[in-house]
């Protein structure tokens, strides 16, 4: 580990969305464990600053509104009101072009990425050759090996909430001491990878029958319209939290439920950081890589099972049962 006794700045440009953001804490927590000294800021979307501000070893959160700022006028504001001039690396997640630019205008030492190309020239060319891993946490993580020369831990995402007083939360823990309460996230923003809506009443409706509360978590149009869809097939026996949690309350009742099905989305990830055990379903959609290996959880790092075949309610179930058993007996 290395020791330093000045103050360095590290940035990290992530203004991409929920899950993208947790899974980049494992190089928060790497960058402390190389430079214990140093203070991370992170860089997000204002939508999301609460998703990174409770991340383990992040110091400090600084918005950037990629819809309405990004103009010229949104470009030159950020730059002159962004308070961390100079740092010692910027770590632009996702080859982002405008990040890479703003690194530079602020005058980072190093500025690390995977970017490709032209803009790639902006990156500064450390010595050391990045490993090459599968997964997104660890794509991530291993911009710090640029700097160091040294191989990442792999660490699990930890997002710390703290104590959230609100008449959901409370709902939910008087709920949860007398019930199992099984969280259910569906749906993503991009439909391919959402779980059928029959299957979804049916799980409902199972679970339901097995004496579990089911809690349908989600926000925005997509998440309504969903719950729409499941109330349509007939099916209300659900607790619907589409659109009444922020997001430390959702951290907070997924710290107290008993467990998470989800697909691939912030939800699951989020579930990952707080400890909540998770089986994750991924569903086949066209891509260029292995989505499995590229964003499953690492089984591991957390009480998680990955259904990407014979995605069934009964088999979800099964694997669910099987998941509790196991943390149950882990617990004894």
């Amino acid at each position: 580990m290395q020791s330093n006794s000045d103050k360095k700045i590290f940035i990290i440009f992530n203004t991409a969305c929920i899950g993208d953001i947790l899974i980049n804490n494992a190089l928060c927590q790497n960058i402390k464990y190389f430079f214990p000294g140093s203070k991370i800021v992170y860089v997000v979307n204002p939508a999301y600053k609460d998703v990174a501000l409770y991340m383990k070893n992040v110091d400090d959160v600084v918005c950037f509104d990629r819809k309405k700022d990004n103009t010229l006028k949104g470009w030159i504001k950020f730059l002159r009101e962004f308070p961390y001039k100079k740092p010692y690396a910027s770590f632009v997640i996702y080859s982002n072009d405008r990040n890479l630019i703003f690194s530079r205008l602020l005058g980072a030492k190093h500025i690390v990425s995977h970017a490709k190309g032209l803009l790639g020239l902006l990156n500064t060319r450390e010595p050391y050759k990045m490993k090459n891993y599968e997964h997104m946490k660890d794509k991530s993580s291993a911009l710090i090996e640029r700097l160091t020369g040294k191989s990442v831990t792999n660490l699990p995402i930890i997002y710390e909430p703290g104590e959230v007083d609100s008449p959901v939360v409370k709902r939910i823990a008087e709920l949860a001491a007398e019930n199992d309460i099984i969280g259910l996230s569906p749906f993503s923003n991009f439909i391919l990878k959402d779980m059928p809506v029959e299957v979804a009443a049916e799980l409902i409706e199972k679970l339901s029958a097995a004496g579990k509360k089911v809690l349908l978590l989600g926000a925005g149009k997509v998440a309504r319209d969903y719950s729409a869809d499941i109330k349509k097939l007939g099916c209300i026996d659900f607790i619907d939290l589409v659109d009444v949690t922020d997001f430390r309350e959702l951290a907070v009742i997924l710290k107290t439920i008993k467990a998470l099905i989800s697909v691939d989305t912030g939800t699951m990830h989020f579930a990952n950081a707080v400890k909540c055990p998770v089986v994750d379903i991924f569903y086949s959609y066209p891509s260029e890589c292995d989505v499995v290996k590229l964003w499953a959880p690492d089984s591991k790092l957390y009480d998680a099972v990955t259904i990407s075949e014979n995605q069934t309610a009964d088999n979800i179930i099964e694997n669910l049962d099987l998941l509790l058993s196991k943390r149950r007996h882990n617990a004894g």
